[in-house]
């Protein structure tokens, strides 16, 4: 069995630890991003959004962290790869943004802490993703394979994410119109990398059609999903609720808390037999 490389392991705390502070940035202090955050998000929405979405990233961390099996962390490690890209990429467009010059030194110093991680955490992460890779040892015996119409579920949410983030990386101004609560093109291109990654591990899930290695994505994906319609519910007047973005964000959100209950429900009965 192979086993998960210890530096791939400590770098799953400290991103658990790194999304823990980011989560109590964005879903606590929302509306205080002028100070606690690198740039100022003036929806309280989004950074909410975004901060919920760090928190799920904190229990992938931690609880990859945890694993023995690689093949049980695949899927978590590879989101976090494109997220930090795509975040990087939206980052030096943006970088007039950031609070890189703010008269306030906490300010200053949470603003270049994040650029110094977005910066050094790619390449770190693709250097050991490639140790990881060539390490000795075989994947482990199927143990109980997802249904066919879960694995449709999961296409069909990856192509909706991906094609939603290559929108609003790409062309901001055509999908922030139709978007559920306003953006900006720096938060719709911060937006688009947490749903690419979501993409990328719903296709990776695809492709390993095993519960037991989804179980750290099937406890994400809840908290993922319930933390993202909480934050819609705290900041319920940014949210055109009547419009096609709304209904098709919320149906996404709820897609990935069902595909959660499910993937828990399949593992603790795996674990019992």
């Amino acid at each position: 069995m192979k086993q998960i490389h210890p530096w791939l392991r400590n770098l799953f705390y400290v991103g658990g630890l790194l999304s823990l502070v980011a989560g109590i940035q964005l879903f606590i202090l929302s509306e205080q991003t002028e100070t606690y955050f690198a740039w100022t998000i003036q929806s309280p929405l989004t950074a909410a959004t975004f901060g919920g979405f760090y928190f799920g990233t904190m229990v992938f961390g931690f609880l990859s962290g945890r694993e023995i099996n690689w093949a049980h962390v695949r899927g978590p490690a590879l989101g976090l790869l494109v997220f930090i890209s795509v975040t990087l990429a939206a980052t030096l467009l943006h970088l007039d943004k950031f609070h890189l010059t703010s008269q306030n030194g906490l300010t200053m110093m949470v603003t270049w802490v994040w650029m110094l991680l977005y910066v050094l955490m790619p390449p770190m992460l693709i250097f050991m993703l490639i140790r990881q890779v060539r390490a000795e040892g075989n994947d482990p015996e199927p143990t109980l394979k997802i249904s066919a119409w879960v694995r449709t579920l999961l296409l069909a949410r990856g192509m909706a994410g991906s094609i939603a983030a290559l929108l609003l990386f790409f062309t901001p101004q055509l999908i922030m119109p139709i978007w559920p609560w306003a953006l900006t093109p720096l938060t719709s291109r911060v937006l688009s990398a947490w749903l690419i990654s979501f993409s990328v591990v719903d296709w990776q899930a695809v492709w390993e059609n095993d519960w037991q290695h989804l179980k750290i994505v099937a406890i994400g994906y809840i908290i993922f999903g319930l933390l993202g319609l909480i934050a819609m519910a705290r900041y319920a007047g940014e949210v055109n609720w009547l419009s096609i973005g709304s209904i098709g964000y919320m149906i996404y959100l709820l897609s990935m808390v069902a595909v959660g209950v499910i993937g828990q429900m399949q593992t603790r009965r795996v674990n019992k037999g």
